[in-house]
């Protein structure tokens, strides 16, 4: 695995405010176009491979092995995170009408849920998504709130990007996949990560300055 390039206090500051940061895997774009193209043939011709969707697709360890993402899971989880055996591919077909807001359930975690930073998600894009087909959709700063009434109805705030873009988010954020809008399906492969050990002070780019 490559070196990690770690977050900077802000990055982390930002994270434990708002629960998400977004990161570009910084692989070119001829690989995201055969990633989704594989993607693509993949649903096409055996339909959603559920778990099976990273020995399917084993690309896909190349954007999660990449410095930016690799960097910001080690500052966030500590350098000996588990990547979860349970991982699935979202597939939000043209025209649909998106999800409730929501949070999700764990996997084999009874401990619900977790204020400090325990369990992590990550959201890969391999084609473009922007506001028409359907990206997923967080609310910021909502990760410490266990009920849809504690934070009303504050604006929610699309996750766009280019091909490539991979958003972080903590597991208790609020979410969901907006409408579809677009005459294209949209996928988005969705990765769990847990702690292994308690945090380090020094997990990631700290400067020495007191926060």
């Amino acid at each position: 695995m490559m070196t990690p390039t770690l977050l900077t206090d802000e990055r982390m500051q930002a994270f434990l405010r708002d629960g998400y940061v977004t990161l570009d895997a910084g692989l070119p774009a001829e690989f995201h176009q055969d990633v989704h193209g594989l993607i693509t043939e993949l649903y096409a011709s055996h339909g959603n491979p559920g778990n099976d969707i990273l020995p399917r697709v084993p690309a896909l360890h190349d954007v999660l092995s990449s410095p930016d993402v690799h960097g910001a899971l080690h500052s966030l989880l500590g350098p000996d995170y588990l990547l979860h055996p349970h991982r699935h591919c979202h597939q939000n077909v043209a025209g649909s009408k998106g999800q409730r807001m929501h949070q999700d359930s764990y996997e084999a975690d009874q401990n619900v849920r977790h204020h400090r930073v325990r369990w992590l998600m990550a959201f890969y894009y391999p084609h473009d998504v922007d506001a028409s087909n359907g990206p997923s959709s967080i609310v910021p700063a909502t990760q410490y709130l266990t009920g849809k009434d504690q934070h009303g109805n504050p604006d929610e705030l699309p996750v766009l990007g280019q091909a490539g873009t991979v958003t972080i988010v903590h597991y208790d954020l609020w979410h969901r996949a907006t409408p579809n809008a677009a005459t294209a399906d949209r996928f988005m492969v969705k990765f769990l990560f847990t702690r292994m050990a308690e945090p380090s002070p020094t997990d990631w780019q700290h400067d020495g300055r007191p926060w």
